[in-house]
């Protein structure tokens, strides 16, 4: 068993070669640590068992790089289609009927298979460079703690079964997040097998309730991808309504992250408005970040430049868009433009809870 800290050596080589060999591999996730095995090798997954000890037959999940390679061991009917496209990659795991391509022991009884597609820059290049599946349970044998760093996982681990682990990746301790949400999408309306933060029954609709800062970045980061497109002819505005406290900053960042921008994308209260570039089909872009809290006319907008802002490839977060209302609807007309209405509510039981509905 050799441990490596992911700044300072080759974890990614050495995980291939660890998955090729048949060995265990532990690796950091958005969740929790997880345990990763070669889905389609027995001997992995003998000693996956042999790990985790006895689990009455419940099954394990898979992790893969896309929705493309999700498609290759599962079947996507339109309901976990909607999933993929509209809430991964991210901390879900997508139950459905299985292509029976990986070791039997990973699927139910009934033949279907769980898949996450982690939001996590580790295990998604690992997978990508492997070109198959790993498994992706949590790294505690069943029914320990939830393993949030190394020692969770070493503590109380014997040492036969410490000689199953090929590898650890060491990426520190990771936050105190919750388990993924698995839901079984192989009836006509989805079931919740395991809850998480995300409040799946919304799906489909254009309500959605948020329970974290980084769940109501990753709407934002979900909703820009799903409309980017409309950057091939004009402008796409993000028209944000709320109190303070409502997220409409941390929807910004999201998307800033959809738009691949690296830079931190902070409130421009007392700029007006703050400027990132970003690259967009073989071009460029502008991502305009405007927070309309001191503007006392609607004009202001048109002050700012807002007409010049509305170029080809250009994307326009406009906090407090309820300011600058009978502006925004003249510009609505213009049909090269696309602007999505967004109105975010908060929770003042719990700031983190917010109720955000959206619109075109």
């Amino acid at each position: 068993m050799k441990i490596v800290e992911v700044d300072k050596e080759n974890y990614l080589g050495m995980a291939i070669n660890s998955l090729k060999k048949g060995e265990l591999i532990i690796y950091p996730t958005e969740t929790c640590y997880g345990i990763g095995a070669d889905a389609t090798n027995q001997i992995a997954i003998d000693k996956l068992m042999q790990y985790k000890g006895d689990r009455k037959g419940k099954p394990v999940s898979i992790a893969v790089s896309s929705k493309k390679m999700a498609r290759d061991y599962i079947i996507l009917n339109p309901t976990a289609e909607n999933i993929f496209d509209k809430f991964l990659p991210g901390p879900i795991t997508v139950v459905a009927n299985g292509k029976h391509k990986v070791d039997s022991r990973l699927e139910s009884e009934m033949g279907t298979l769980g898949v996450r597609f982690p939001d996590h820059s580790i295990p998604k290049r690992i997978i990508k460079k492997f070109k198959k599946p790993i498994t992706a349970t949590s790294a505690n044998i069943s029914g320990g703690k939830t393993p949030y760093s190394i020692n969770d996982i070493l503590y109380n681990l014997s040492e036969k079964k410490k000689k199953l682990i090929g590898l650890i990746i060491d990426a520190g301790t990771l936050k105190n997040n919750p388990p993924s949400v698995v839901i079984n999408t192989t009836g006509e309306e989805i079931e919740i097998l395991r809850r998480g933060k995300i409040n799946f029954s919304e799906i489909g609709s254009k309500t959605i309730t948020t329970y974290s800062d980084t769940e109501t970045m990753l709407l934002g980061e979900k909703l820009t991808k799903d409309n980017l497109s409309c950057l091939n002819k004009g402008s796409l505005i993000f028209a944000l309504q709320g109190e303070l406290g409502s997220g409409k900053t941390q929807f910004a960042k999201g998307i800033g992250k959809a738009l691949g921008i690296k830079e931190v994308i902070t409130s421009p209260t007392y700029t007006f408005a703050n400027e990132y570039q970003f690259s967009f089909d073989k071009s460029t872009g502008t991502f305009i970040h405007i927070d309309a809290w001191r503007a006392e006319k609607p004009e202001v907008l048109k002050a700012l430049g807002f007409d010049k802002m509305l170029s080809k490839r250009n994307v326009i977060a406009l906090e407090w868009a309820e300011k600058g209302m009978k502006v925004l609807k003249s510009y609505e007309k213009l049909v090269k433009n696309k602007i999505i209405w967004v109105k975010l509510e908060h929770n003042f039981d719990d700031e983190n809870i917010r109720k955000i509905s959206y619109s075109f």
